[in-house]
């Protein structure tokens, strides 16, 4: 056969009670599935990417545009193809969709998706009662059917008060684990076993407190991402370990991960000296070469100051640090140094920019740019301190 095992023993199992919808229709009560639930478990049973779905066919067979609301009805075909190994399934299925709305437009929509969902539910039918083939048999014998509430009770010690079970499993709650499956493992961050477990719930607890436990991004995602198979089996053969809000136990134990990233990225880096790399090498300064380039220091600290100056040219405030482009060679990519640079306001800056010659514009507004600049950088008030006033500047 062309599905893997696995594949086969879902196919053959049955369909849970607790997924079957009802609804009256000409005073006929009908069971379904709901077109969410049955994609659902297409996605579960054949893999994200190992089935897709295609729209062969739609007809408008039936539309009113003048009643109040607008209403017409579709027939659609679809084709389900499903992968399984070298082989592709291909299923068919029709189905029928009314709409109405008080657009003509929003009521072909619904009608069309309510026609692509039936049709897709008739197709991903054929694959067994997972997708709702027990539900065409009147003795429904393909459903899996909760135990009575009589067999949920358990008797508490020999005093015989009856302790009813929980309706909804909480949080990694422990509930019964079918007979004969097989153990959990868990794998640690060094690929190495870190345990054993009888239960999904008690893998999911060690797992959930392993990752509270790392200390870095590197150690969390190595033992994160080693625990694919864990997760595999929560999905696939414990659907129904969910939270009372309906998570899933795998989708909870992914959000401690991801807040635990979130939190350790927002920690500070510490680094021991055994554990420390070898410091970067020095960058080049091209300035001393025999055919040397001009230095472009890079300084924050004097953008900002030169930002927080009025406008050259009509001294009003909130003025941006322009670089004057003609104090330095060009350069692909690179402005020219950061002691080149005058405060402009948005205005004079854009229109600055839309000239050609910088230096005839400059001559025009009857300022030096150039001497105002060197002025600026010589009047910084943090040179000369020496409290990291190297580190703010930079040669790049």
């Amino acid at each position: 056969m062309a599905f893997a095992e696995n594949q086969i023993r879902r196919l053959a199992g049955k369909l849970h009670e607790k997924h079957i919808k009802t609804r009256e229709n000409r005073g006929m009560k009908l069971s379904y599935i709901e077109g969410w639930h049955a994609i659902d478990e297409a996605n579960r049973v054949f893999g994200f990417d190992g089935w897709d779905r295609e729209t062969a066919a739609t007809e408008c067979v039936f539309q009113d545009g003048r009643a109040s609301p607008k209403t017409c009805a579709y027939t659609v075909r679809v084709r389900i193809r499903v992968r399984a190994g070298e082989t592709v399934i291909c299923r068919d299925g029709s189905g029928v969709g009314h709409g109405s709305a008080p657009t003509l437009g929003e009521a072909h929509e619904s009608a069309l998706k309510e026609a692509e969902t039936d049709a897709t539910k008739r197709a991903l039918t054929t694959f067994g009662n997972l997708f709702g083939l027990a539900l065409y048999d009147r003795e429904q014998a393909g459903v899996r059917r909760a135990p009575k509430a009589k067999d949920a009770c358990s008797m508490n010690g020999a005093s015989g008060q009856r302790v009813e079970a929980e309706s909804e499993p909480g949080i990694f709650a422990a509930t019964h684990e079918r007979a004969g499956s097989a153990p959990w493992t868990l794998v640690g961050a060094d690929g190495l076993p870190h345990g054993t477990y009888e239960t999904p719930q008690a893998v999911c607890v060690a797992l959930k407190d392993a990752i509270a436990a790392a200390g870095d991004l590197t150690g969390l995602d190595s033992l994160w991402h080693r625990q694919g198979p864990v997760l595999a089996r929560l999905r696939t053969e414990h659907p129904e370990l969910r939270t009372p809000k309906g998570t899933p136990y795998a989708d909870v134990l992914a959000k401690h991960y991801e807040r635990r990233a979130t939190a350790l990225n927002l920690m500070p880096a510490t680094v021991s000296e055994e554990t420390a790399l070898p410091a970067p090498a020095l960058p080049i300064d091209k300035s001393v070469l025999m055919l040397g380039t001009p230095k472009r220091l890079r300084d924050r600290d004097h953008l900002r100051f030169v930002s927080a100056r009025p406008c050259l040219v009509c001294g009003r405030t909130g003025a941006q640090a322009h670089h004057l482009r003609f104090c330095q060679p060009r350069a692909m990519g690179l402005k020219v140094s950061d002691e080149w640079t005058v405060p402009l306001c948005f205005t004079h800056h854009r229109a600055l920019h839309d000239v050609g010659n910088e230096e005839a514009w400059w001559a025009e507004k009857g300022v030096d740019a150039k001497a105002e600049a060197l002025g600026l950088w010589a009047g910084k008030p943090w040179l000369g301190r020496s409290s990291g006033a190297a580190d703010r500047i930079s040669d790049r």
